[in-house]
């Protein structure tokens, strides 16, 4: 029996899955502008556990990990991410390249990084700009049941339509409306409202035909289409580093539910923060390690998972050298506990 800690509850649940024997699972995957650090390869070690204790449970689990190339924006810690430059065409532009091009490398760096990471490769890694007609379709959904509407090309979600919002994160209206930092638009009816569709500036590279304007999608809607297009309305498990929960995962949780009118995820599980020496990873401070920093202090891949999962995942892990380097003593004892063992049934078996 698994027993698992649900952000959306607030306790641990007794895992029923919604199709006896199977598991759907969406994992928020990488904003791929950018090289992963040690702090995203622990929210993407995680779920791997997860998967892997399910399967050793003999459930099938369909993996669904989603590669965002558009829609994320430079400003996506303030208030409800829909300000800022996207992300992509803004290391597009300074790299002199074309945001596919960037996409594609730093996807290739991805995939490269989970495969060292012994992390098993997702059922299916969709891409954001691959499934512009599905966000589209729900996008007009919404406009149509009165959940969204369109202004100057632009088109909002309205969450004062949505009586559950804050739900999951605990930001709800009242709680907006007392403390949060709210982005003014002048297009939005209120703060609190996020972006599904916005119109690009004629310079801007990302951009598609729609009913409402030539533009591009807001980071949350593209989660929605992608997770529902390849595990249905409903599904089980939905990961992501805390740091997700707002407005990410809010802002997904009531743009679905409104459009399919059923209950979303029964399980969101979130990963916290992986800190260096105590403090905030900071590429100023140079403590923003990624994968191959580990390895050249003769440190391996396998050293990094060992300690990841020596961390309670709902605690932070204070990253310092000296506990990779008990992983790393850790894991050698191990293995040659496992050798050991391997000959003494070998022997065994010949003795038979």
């Amino acid at each position: 029996m698994l027993k698992i800690y649900n952000t959306l509850s607030k306790k641990k649940e007794e895992f029923k899955p919604i199709n006896p024997g199977k598991v759907g699972m969406y994992v928020c995957g990488p904003t791929v502008y950018d090289y992963i650090h040690i702090g995203n390869i622990r929210a993407y070690t995680i779920p791997d556990v997860l998967r892997r204790y399910l399967e050793y449970q003999g459930f099938e689990v369909r993996m669904i990990k989603n590669i965002t190339d558009v829609g994320h924006l430079t400003l996506d810690d303030f208030a409800q991410g829909d300000t800022g430059e996207d992300k992509i065409e803004k290391r597009a532009l300074a790299e002199k390249k074309t945001p596919e091009e960037i996409a594609d490398f730093y996807e290739e760096y991805f995939h490269s990084v989970e495969k060292e990471m012994n992390i098993l490769p997702a059922h299916y890694f969709p891409r954001a700009t691959a499934h512009i007609p599905q966000m589209i379709k729900i996008i007009e959904g919404l406009v149509k049941k009165g959940y969204a509407y369109e202004k100057n090309g632009n088109v909002f979600f309205d969450v004062t339509k949505f009586a559950d919002y804050g739900k999951l994160s605990g930001n709800t209206l009242k709680n907006l409306r007392v403390g949060a930092r709210l982005e003014e638009h002048p297009d939005k009816k209120n703060p609190w409202g996020f972006a599904l569709w916005l119109k690009a500036p004629k310079e801007h590279l990302l951009k598609w035909e729609s009913p409402w304007s030539l533009g591009y999608p807001g980071w949350h809607i593209e989660c929605t289409a992608m997770s529902t297009e390849y595990l249905g309305d409903a599904f089980d498990f939905h990961t992501g580093g805390e740091d997700n929960i707002f407005p990410h995962h809010e802002a997904e949780i009531a743009q679905t539910e409104c459009y399919t009118g059923t209950k979303f995820v029964n399980f969101w599980v979130h990963t916290r923060h992986l800190l260096v020496d105590g403090e905030k990873m900071s590429k100023s401070k140079g403590d923003f390690y990624k994968l191959e920093d580990i390895q050249k202090k003769g440190l391996s891949p396998l050293d990094l998972r060992l300690a990841i999962i020596s961390s309670h995942y709902r605690s932070q892990m204070n990253f310092t050298w000296k506990i990779m380097e008990q992983a790393k003593s850790n894991l050698e004892t191990l293995n040659n506990f496992y050798t050991r063992l391997f000959n003494h049934e070998i022997k065994q078996s010949d003795r038979l």
